[in-house]
């Protein structure tokens, strides 16, 4: 949390009594702000106003990317709301104002091509299905319903389903062609990710049911669970490039 509003809610008791060490005590099971209710509207918002609210909470889904010239800003897809957005979307990728694009990028935008075809255009390091499976088992898991999905995906259970998982991407480029567009947006020195992110996606997407509802709550899970740990990201980059 940022110093600014530490300083601000410190004459706010009722607020103070759910910080600590810098955040918020999240609460319950689900580990829910303490200031969410049960509607999911911020009562912080409503008793103070949205300038009240801290910076990362003003920001939340969304993430930079700093450049030596610029800086760039999209939604994260550990949001239900921002998920919608970006994969309901069928209009080809750009940048607001106009800029030249990655090259990964402009392969991913050509949606007169076969998914596959963009995607072994783009993949230099392509795990083998229980490789990829066993990287995700071994990382720091944060949320339990995270960990039973992986701790259901033996290798016998991965064998049985990646026809699915890789039917379900085809059956649903348009989807899967804008999670990919996102991780390689977000991403852009470790293309190979993108295609990665979209195979488990697809996999735990089949293990939850394998609709499009679906798919977006894997994507959600996915990018709660590997993008926003430190060092489950550490992870992607030691196999998909350099730190």
């Amino acid at each position: 949390m940022d110093s600014d509003s530490l300083t601000r809610y410190e004459s706010h008791p009722e607020i103070m009594d759910k910080i600590e060490d810098g955040s918020y005590v999240l609460q319950g099971d689900e580990e829910r702000c303490p200031f969410l209710r049960s509607d999911n509207l911020c009562q912080m918002i409503i008793d103070h106003g949205e300038d009240f609210i801290c910076d990362i909470c003003k920001d939340h889904p969304r993430f930079r990317n700093f450049y030596d010239d610029r800086v760039e800003m999209g939604l994260g897809l550990c949001c239900e709301a921002a998920v919608d957005v970006v994969l309901d979307n069928r209009e080809e990728f750009e940048l607001v104002p106009n800029r030249e694009l990655t090259d990964t990028l402009n392969i991913l935008n050509r949606f007169s091509v076969d998914l596959f075809e963009r995607f072994n255009l783009i993949a230099s390091i392509v795990l083998d299905s229980k490789d990829s499976v066993s990287m995700y088992q071994g990382m720091e898991v944060l949320d339990n319903k995270w960990s039973s999905i992986l701790d259901a995906m033996t290798d016998d259970y991965v064998d049985s389903i990646e026809d699915l998982s890789t039917n379900l991407i085809r059956d649903n480029s348009k989807t899967f062609e804008q999670v990919a567009l996102y991780y390689a947006y977000r991403y852009p020195k470790i293309p190979d990710f993108c295609v990665e992110a979209c195979r488990m996606i697809a996999r735990v997407a089949v293990h939850l049911g394998g609709t499009v509802s679906d798919i977006k709550e894997a994507t959600r899970m996915y990018s709660s669970e590997v993008e926003y740990s430190d060092e489950n990201m550490d992870v992607i980059y030691e196999v998909f490039g350099d730190l």
